[in-house]
């Protein structure tokens, strides 16, 4: 799901109005940057690294 380009994703969600397609969006940006395992971090995602700190 990580791999997935704007484009398609934006091909993946039927939207309501411009609002819902922000909601999502936004919704979309925090898990990528909170949940997804990041290389840069050997692997795991920010939050799991935070909890172990």
């Amino acid at each position: 799901m990580w791999l997935v380009d704007r484009l398609q994703w934006l091909e993946l969600h039927p939207f309501d109005s411009v609002s819902h397609a922000q909601e999502l969006a936004t919704e979309w940006l925090w898990q990528y940057n909170n949940e997804r395992p990041h290389t840069a971090i050997g692997g795991v995602p920010p939050r799991q690294l935070l909890m172990t700190a």
